[in-house]
């Protein structure tokens, strides 16, 4: 278990009910989100809207009384369970058709919808709310749990009942081999092996695997109720208003929260943010300003770009998922644990599938325009005016037969190319530099159809010429960026910048992109590829989580060493850069693809469409093209053709081709002809 949080507590407990042997990476107990929430139970009250997410919170909440009954028996321990229901204020009256209405907080409500209460009858069940509220919403079956004593008693139910945990033990690295975690890497202890392995690291991670995952920044505060109140807790009842929620707890402690703050993994409370949560506490609840103010903390929560969690089966063969819970960890943690249970038995529950990290990477719907239909356009020659690439033709072909549904059943199907289990509908990769300008980029790279395009970390980083604006010359929610080390002569210096190309893929919104391509290369006359200083390079980067797609010469033992260091690809060249010499290395490569069990890319030298088709006709995986486009007398055409020829490869080589012979065989059959 990668995380000693309240999910990897949770899962922990579960799995070692029912007999598995479990143990647990705790890289900072204090540190986990489930410290730093409120502990509201409140699918309702948040107004998540029907469907996936709903389902799956209300599957939770339902399990909530038995689940911290079992947890409390095991440790004698009070978890703070208080089944309270929510009021949800508001500063102006809503709209209420069809919203059922009250006086009186017993009245049926139907179930998951709120009862409207209006100022009058909120008055009388808690009062005390500000001048301006004219009523609120009350959600009955919502309610709360004390998040601090629950993941403290969790935590020692599951020492109790025999998991190990590692204290300030953080996973660094996951090392991955033929498709499998074989070890997880740490700092503090060394690497830890297990026949499975469950990542629940919350916002950190992304750090282990290019999942989805960012940190959301939540500052909270707590107060003591006023001794000039008489009472030990006035407040009986949640209160969710609309830029904040006020818990009160039966020790007397009122929990503010919680800002939202994309910073990463700022430390530390701001002034900005303490102040916004009194000033909405006290705009909701005046007696709050007389309250003492007893402590304020932070914590990140694991936001997803839907705000849904990634469960079940991850991207290697042995790994699952429990992460990116977002705002609703607190609540969730029974039905994860659960679905993530079910999920290792093989089973799959019903409530699982949306909430795969898959649908992240479908792959974007084949171009729906065949090629050759309408009247056929001449390319243009150099001297004429670059194609937009509507103007070319389109990659995706349509074949004529009868009936035409006969023929396509008879196409081979392919699969979309996976690396590091992202998906990718197109098996050309592309480079952005040699380029006269970036419109001719920018238009060639379209017409290639390519979905990754390598950019060198070095050169963008100081703005060398013909690289200055690069990084915001594409699109780059469009196009997944594969930086590279381009100009790197040592395995430090590559280590260096592929860091740097991390941090440059985050600022350009690619949050999960731990993609790097591998070049080290201190050979400057031929830029041939130095094969110890990149299996050195490559080995410690996948130990930092990179997915390394390292540039080698048609070395095969070395692209199987570098398979079983954890490299997401191996990219043999076929000539030297920018030769255009085409494939002169095909033996070495057939047997390269003959024993990778990774995706084969061939790089370089490729200066014809024709030699990429024979490149995807041996079996390649992927192409990536850069100067045989960029130096094309017509780029954009050049790229189109690159496209068509990669796509036509790889149609060959799973229709089959047949079998080179010595001797002559007649086209027409010998049998039955008509004798003179």
């Amino acid at each position: 278990m990668v995380g000693g949080g309240m999910m990897g507590l949770a899962i922990a407990l579960e799995l070692r009910q029912q007999g598995a042997t479990v143990a647990v990476l705790s890289r900072d107990f204090a540190a986990a989100a489930s410290h730093a929430a409120a502990g509201m139970l409140a699918p309702h009250a948040e107004g998540i809207p029907p469907g996936p997410l709903l389902d799956l919170c209300l599957a939770s909440l339902e399990r909530y009384p038995d689940w911290v009954g079992k947890i409390e028996a095991l440790t004698g321990q009070s978890v703070g369970y208080w089944p309270s229901g929510i009021l949800a204020p508001r500063f102006q009256v809503p709209d209420l058709a069809g919203q059922p209405s009250g006086q009186d907080l017993s009245q049926t409500t139907p179930p998951g919808q709120g009862q409207w209460l209006t100022a009058e009858a909120l008055a009388h069940y808690q009062p005390g709310l500000g001048a301006g509220v004219k009523g609120a919403f009350w959600y009955p079956e919502d309610g709360q749990v004390n998040n601090q004593a629950l993941v403290k008693a969790l935590r020692s139910a599951v020492i109790d009942l025999g998991v190990t945990i590692h204290e300030g033990v953080g996973a660094t690295a996951l090392r991955q081999s033929q498709g499998r975690i074989e070890r997880v890497c740490t700092a503090q202890a060394g690497d830890f092996q297990a026949d499975h392995i469950v990542l629940a690291a919350g916002a950190w991670s992304y750090d282990l695997l290019p999942v989805p995952v960012f940190p959301k920044k939540g500052e909270m505060a707590s107060l003591r109720v006023p001794p000039s109140l008489g009472t030990v807790q006035p407040l009986q009842r949640v209160l969710f208003g609309e830029n904040i929620y006020i818990v009160p707890r039966q020790d007397g402690r009122i929990v503010l929260g919680a800002t939202s703050q994309e910073v990463g993994f700022a430390p530390g409370n701001t002034a900005a943010g303490v102040n916004q949560l009194l000033a909405n506490a006290i705009a909701l609840l005046p007696w709050l300003a007389d309250g003492t103010l007893e402590q304020t903390w932070w914590g990140y929560r694991p936001a997803t770009p839907d705000e849904m969690p990634l469960l079940g089966p991850g991207p290697a063969a042995n790994l699952t998922l429990a992460t990116g819970h977002y705002r609703n960890g607190i609540l969730l943690a029974p039905i994860t644990a659960h679905l993530i249970c079910e999920s290792l038995a093989g089973r799959t529950p019903n409530l699982l599938p949306p909430f795969s990290y898959q649908r992240f990477n479908d792959p974007p719907s084949p171009n729906p325009n065949p090629l050759g239909t309408g009247e056929p356009r001449p390319y243009p020659t150099p001297d004429s005016q670059l194609p937009t690439p509507d103007s070319l033709p389109q990659l995706t072909m349509t074949l004529t037969a009868t009936p035409i549904e006969s023929a396509n059943a008879a196409i081979p199907a392919d699969t979309p190319l996976v690396i590091a289990g992202r998906s990718f509908a197109s098996r050309l990769m592309t480079g952005s530099g040699k380029y006269d300008d970036f419109e001719t980029m920018r238009q060639s790279i379209a017409a290639s159809g390519c979905e990754i395009v390598t950019v060198a970390v070095r050169r963008v980083q100081t703005n060398a010429p013909g690289h200055e604006g690069l990084a915001e010359a594409l699109d780059w929610s469009k196009i997944w960026m594969l930086p590279n080390t381009a100009g790197c002569q040592t395995a430090e210096e590559a280590i260096r910048v592929a860091r740097l190309g991390r941090e440059m893929a985050k600022l350009l919104g690619q949050e999960d992109n731990n993609f790097v391509k591998l070049e080290v290369i201190p050979d400057a006359k031929y830029l041939l590829p130095d094969p110890i200083g990149t299996l050195e390079a490559a080995e410690q980067l996948v130990k930092e989580g990179f997915a390394v797609l390292p540039y080698i010469n048609a070395d095969p033992l070395l692209a199987k060493r570098l398979e079983d260091a954890g490299c997401a690809t191996v990219m043999p060249l076929g000539s030297p850069i920018g030769s255009g010499q085409g494939i002169r290395n095909a033996a070495n490569i057939q047997i390269i693809i003959e024993n990778a069990q990774v995706p084969v890319v061939v790089d370089a030298g490729i200066g014809t469409p024709s030699e990429a088709a024979l490149a995807m006709e041996m079996g390649a995986d992927a192409l990536l093209i850069n100067t045989a486009i960029a130096k094309a007398q017509n780029p954009v055409a050049m790229g189109r053709a690159m496209g068509l020829a990669t796509h036509a490869g790889r149609l060959a080589y799973h229709a089959g081709r047949i079998p080179i012979q010595t001797t002559a065989s007649p086209s027409s059959p010998m049998v039955g002809r008509i004798n003179a």
